[in-house]
């Protein structure tokens, strides 16, 4: 009889071991399956005051379709004396965020050239970069850029004694998105910026400074054009920007225009009001925008019956051009004069133009002053009938033949963006906004058919500041000074009562 009871007994022993065997397996697996999502599939969030080190959209979409592994060799000692020392942690954590959003394909070797003597000896004989110091050298296939660590911020002033210079703004971000780009891309875009009517020149005039680097960054080459020297536009420019002539071009620069347009070219034209330029105003006209002979003036209370008036306008981006949606929610600053611009709907539609409002004015209160302000100093005053009323636009986008099936890579269309405001895009505007920086380099990347590329602001590092007032002083005074030890005098009371028990 015992006999007979026994084997149930152990085949429901097997039954328990097998269910525990299997319950053992099954937990193995979740964990496994739970760690190869975490390593494979993990999302990170930047608490950083500022978004330190948040990625802009340009850099995410680069990184995402980069095709070759990018090495980068970051050559710098934390304890080094020279400039740059102050950003080795953000340097750091800026590449750890490039490893993560180019999926395995960035790989970082971060080398001290006072500790590790024999592999800083090895990169110096590989990149023959001598005895620099602070450095990092991107590498990729056999083609390689180097980002000097001083250049990836902007600094104060130095301090009257001698001080360490001050950190304004962290643009490593830019730095290196640019050196990838030039990495990456087959060839360097060419961008003509046209001469001799007048207009800022690029080696001379030095409030082009911060433009000429902006673009410069974005792997664009710009090159000064005189059209009275060309019998024809070559397409192998990208696209063609006019900003603010003094004189007005000639039937002939416009024929090289019009025939650069007609094959897929692409213009960006910057109107000046202190500048009359009627055979330009025609030539846009061709295409459907009418400029007027206006400034547009804002008015703004400065007291409770005070009033104070400006030419210095906050442009609205609009999103109804597609490539300003990331401006959309921001301003920017067009400061010395603006022109209003109009939309003839038929011209353009007899041309197959799509025409799109750009820019219009932020303020409210605002119109478009017909009389020559610009010159005469004269107080500008509101003429219903003879001035432009509101709403009134100052920026607007054309494209013709353009195709919108996405997988489409030949360039198919011909581009026009006019903007009434040539000051935008000098160093004064562009130091004060960065939504302007952004604006330029939005337009130049949407005219060379690189609209997927966005503008990379410079980070800004932001001091807190907790301002309290006399009352909350008090309180916070009396809570440190009476509440804390009271509450700690009542817990101890609290136990000892319990322990007398």
């Amino acid at each position: 009889m015992p006999h007979q009871n026994s084997k149930p007994a152990q085949i429901k022993r097997l039954r328990i071991g097998a269910n525990v065997v299997l319950q053992i397996a099954i937990l193995a697996i979740i964990v496994l399956m739970i760690n190869y999502l975490a390593f494979n599939r993990y999302a990170r969030w930047d608490f950083s005051r500022g978004n330190k080190y948040s990625l802009s959209e340009q850099t995410k979409k680069l990184l995402g379709s980069l095709k070759k592994e990018i090495k980068i060799y970051v050559f710098f000692s934390p304890t080094t004396q020279n400039t740059g020392a102050e950003l080795y942690g953000d340097i750091q954590n800026l590449l750890k965020e490039y490893q993560f959003a180019a999926k395995k394909k960035i790989q970082v070797e971060t080398i001290d050239p006072y500790r590790d003597l024999t592999r800083a000896r090895e990169l110096q004989v590989r990149f023959n970069f001598g005895a620099r110091e602070n450095l990092i050298i991107l590498e990729s296939g056999d083609r390689k850029k180097f980002v000097q660590v001083a250049d990836m911020a902007e600094y104060e002033p130095p301090g009257m004694f001698g001080e360490t210079p001050r950190v304004k703004a962290f643009r490593g971000e830019q730095e290196l998105t640019s050196a990838l780009l030039q990495l990456t891309e087959d060839k360097e875009t060419k961008i003509g910026v046209v001469t001799g009517h007048g207009e800022p020149a690029l080696d001379q005039d030095a409030s082009l400074t911060r433009f000429k680097q902006y673009v410069q960054r974005q792997n664009i080459k710009l090159d000064a054009l005189t059209l009275a020297n060309q019998q024809a536009i070559s397409t192998d420019y990208a696209a063609i920007i006019v900003i603010g002539p003094r004189y007005d071009l000639t039937d002939r620069d416009l024929s090289l225009l019009r025939n650069y347009w007609n094959e897929q070219g692409r213009l960006l034209i910057c109107l000046d009001p202190k500048f009359k330029t009627p055979k330009l105003d025609q030539f846009l006209a061709e295409f459907g925008v009418h400029a007027d002979n206006d400034v547009i003036v804002s008015q703004e209370k400065t007291g409770i019956e005070e009033q104070s008036q400006t030419m210095e306008i906050d442009g609205q981006f609009e999103a109804e051009t597609g490539f300003l949606r990331p401006l959309s929610q921001v301003t920017g600053l067009f400061p010395g004069g603006t022109r209003s611009l109009a939309i003839d709907a038929t011209a353009a539609a007899r041309m197959g133009i799509v025409a799109t409002k750009a820019l219009v004015p932020g303020e409210s209160d605002y119109w478009g002053e017909m009389d020559d302000i610009l010159h005469s100093q004269a107080t500008a005053v509101y003429n219903q009938g003879v001035d432009l009323p509101p709403p009134l636009i100052f920026g607007i986008a054309l494209e013709r033949g353009a195709i919108k099936d996405a997988r489409v890579q030949v360039r198919t269309s011909s581009r026009i963006l006019v903007v009434g405001n040539a000051d935008f895009v000098r160093d004064e505007a562009l130091a004060q906004s960065p939504a302007d920086v952004d604006f330029i380099l939005l337009s130049i990347n949407w005219l060379a058919d690189r609209e997927k590329l966005l503008a990379i602001a410079p980070k800004e590092p932001r001091s807190f500041t907790l301002s309290l007032s006399d009352a909350q002083m008090n309180r916070i005074v009396l809570l440190t000074v009476g509440g804390i030890p009271l509450l700690v005098g009542l817990l101890g009371t609290g136990i000892w009562m319990i322990r007398r028990r």
